[in-house]
């Protein structure tokens, strides 16, 4: 079977010599299609045949002897889009629609196996008042089809995600006002505690919400302690460069928090010759945390168990189905959190 030129096909060509204008028109019509990556088909609703050009033939994948039918073309689309296709073509066939037809399709390539998506568009062409031709266009839309499907997961994932944020927030001013002496102190620990948060959300932002690098959460949450005039010998940080999956970076980054508060407060760093070390690494399936204060007052055996303490003693280790240990040695502060590193390293 022939196939269409870019342009019309044959049996839709005009039988008269082309003026230079049409010419000009017709070059600057192909040349838009080539630039779109549009194909053109035309389908005689009298005969059945249907002709087409050599890129809708590519978006389909059909072999160049194969005859153009629309048992072929509906033959090759997604079986979810068969119904769609009969319902088009009707409206297409009604004439007080003006016999417009327009669809997206997921095809099936007949010869790779290839699955794209199309738009199709298309007009009816009536004579004595009955459908006897329609002619169109088809563009490969795939790349378009998998931004749309990617915007539509980051939005699930985005409401998903808000609701587990505002049960954070909220446990978090439960409890922030639970250990508060006065409103004064609510304030100050609760904005501490959603900047702290918020360093942690601001890294899965860049990232496309993929995760977050463990050494930039660290830098996160320690500046608070830099910027409260620690200087940058009395703490060293590192591991591997290893990324946290959303939720690990949330929990992990709040109690980094909590133990730089409590450091600077009331641990190593309330002295000047008081330092912290923190080191991460895998180690048997496990993503190991470790903070350990050297130089600071001897801690309680038994300290209170505030919000603070209930994160890093309890809270983040349930939310990653870990453990998390604190020890209390003559110099110092010690904490190990211990996680399933399936549960806290991204892919």
């Amino acid at each position: 079977m022939a196939e269409i030129d870019s342009s019309m096909s044959e049996a839709s060509a005009p039988q008269r010599p082309i003026d230079r204008d049409e010419t000009l028109a017709l070059e600057r019509m192909r040349m838009a299609l080539d630039a779109s990556l549009t194909g053109i088909w035309d389908w005689d609703l009298v005969t059945g045949e249907v002709h087409l050009d050599a890129r809708v033939r590519a978006l389909w994948a059909l072999p160049d002897d194969a005859p153009g039918s629309f048992e072929i073309f509906r033959n090759a689309l997604h079986p979810d889009g068969k119904a769609h296709t009969s319902e088009a073509v009707q409206a297409a066939l009604d004439r007080g629609r003006l016999g417009d037809y327009e669809a997206e399709y997921r095809v099936i390539g007949q010869t790779d196996g290839v699955e794209r998506w199309i738009a199709v568009r298309g007009r009816t062409f009536f004579e004595a008042g009955r459908a006897a031709r329609i002619i169109g266009t088809a563009r490969d839309i795939t790349e378009r089809k998998r931004r749309e499907q990617h915007v539509d997961v980051l939005l699930r994932e985005l409401v998903h995600r808000s609701k587990n944020l505002l049960a954070v927030v909220q446990a978090m001013a439960r409890q922030t006002a639970a250990d508060a002496p006065s409103l004064a102190d609510f304030q100050r620990k609760f904005a501490a505690r959603l900047q702290a948060l918020s360093m942690a959300h601001d890294l899965l932002v860049s990232q496309d919400w993929r995760g977050a690098s463990m050494a930039e959460l660290v830098r996160a949450q320690m500046s608070y302690c830099l910027d409260a005039g620690c200087v940058e010998e009395q703490t060293r940080a590192g591991g591997p460069d290893l990324m946290l999956k959303p939720e690990a970076a949330q929990n992990i980054g709040l109690a980094l928090h909590e133990l730089s508060v409590n450091a600077l407060t009331h641990g190593s760093l309330a002295h000047p010759d008081g330092r912290i070390e923190l080191h991460w690494r895998v180690e048997d399936g496990r993503f190991v945390v470790e903070w350990r204060e050297f130089g600071g007052p001897a801690a309680p055996k038994s300290p209170r168990e505030g919000f603070g303490h209930k994160v890093i003693k309890r809270l983040v280790a349930q939310a990653l189905g870990g453990e998390a240990t604190i020890g209390f040695p003559p110099d110092g502060f010690e904490w190990r959190l211990a996680v399933p590193a399936s549960q806290a390293l991204a892919e």
